[in-house]
């Protein structure tokens, strides 16, 4: 019997001792989040927050434990990963600003710019100096940034393990493409807009879908939204789909 070809969304949020937030869905499941195992999800890792950027290769071994326990859960439960979206960029630019970032501000959206490929050097050294001199973590420079390291090397892994398609997704940026007047994303009512958005393109109701995210997937309630959303969003055919620039992807 054939396995089940299943679809990948991660949201990067890498806080400490928090397991980051991994949606799996199938299509012939309509998009729900499938389940995942006790022991298998007790297999993904946990966070280090931004100290990782000290590491001689910033966040590798991080991104290695989280491609084995993809691996893991695929091989034991007979799932054939097809696609990958991951809310974080995928790489650093040449020169900055990718043009992705730019054309999500042209239309009001928000976002972390990405620094260029030679500039993570020096921001690198200003983490060590600051850490160096004994100051707080808590109060790292480029706290913003350096999880997109933890990104870069997601993409990296899971794109030479899985020989799949890993694509950039964005949640504000599919956000806008369902509820153009969308509320900030921090708000009660923006959260609900959002599931009530993703639940009104699959044939599961808001509550319905909240409870298995809360079951199924680690995270906050947003990162296990935006988690479901890149899933959904990895789990479209390509004519379903639109990108800005470079390229972040978005339902059409």
């Amino acid at each position: 019997m054939p396995s089940s070809a299943v679809y990948l969304g991660i949201d990067v949020a890498c806080a400490v001792g928090k397991r980051l937030p991994i949606c799996i869905v199938s299509r012939a499941d309509s998009v729900m989040p499938l389940t995942i195992p006790k022991h298998l999800s007790a297999a993904i890792p946990r966070g280090i927050v931004n100290r990782g950027i000290t590491l001689p290769s910033p966040f590798r071994e991080a991104a290695g434990g989280v491609v084995n326990a993809i691996r893991r859960i695929l091989d034991e439960m007979d799932w054939r990963v097809e696609r990958i979206a991951i809310d974080a960029p995928s790489a650093p630019p040449l020169a900055a600003p990718r043009a992705s970032e730019s054309e999500l501000g042209h239309i009001g959206l928000l976002s972390f710019r990405t620094p260029a490929a030679s500039d993570w050097a020096g921001i690198r050294e200003k983490c060590l100096c600051h850490l160096g001199s004994g100051r707080s973590a808590a109060a790292l420079p480029y706290a913003n940034k350096t999880w997109m390291l933890f990104g870069f090397e997601l993409f990296a892994q899971l794109r030479s393990s899985f020989c799949v398609e890993v694509i950039e997704v964005y949640p504000f940026a599919i956000v806008r493409a369902l509820l153009p007047a969308c509320q900030h994303e921090s708000t009660d009512q923006s959260y609900k807009d959002q599931l009530a958005a993703v639940a009104a393109r699959t044939p599961w109701a808001s509550q319905n879908l909240e409870a298995r995210l809360k079951e199924r997937v680690h995270g906050s309630r947003h990162d296990r939204l935006y988690a479901s959303m890149a899933a959904w969003v990895a789990s479209l055919g390509s004519e379903h789909q639109s990108a800005f620039g470079d390229p972040i992807w978005v339902p059409l």
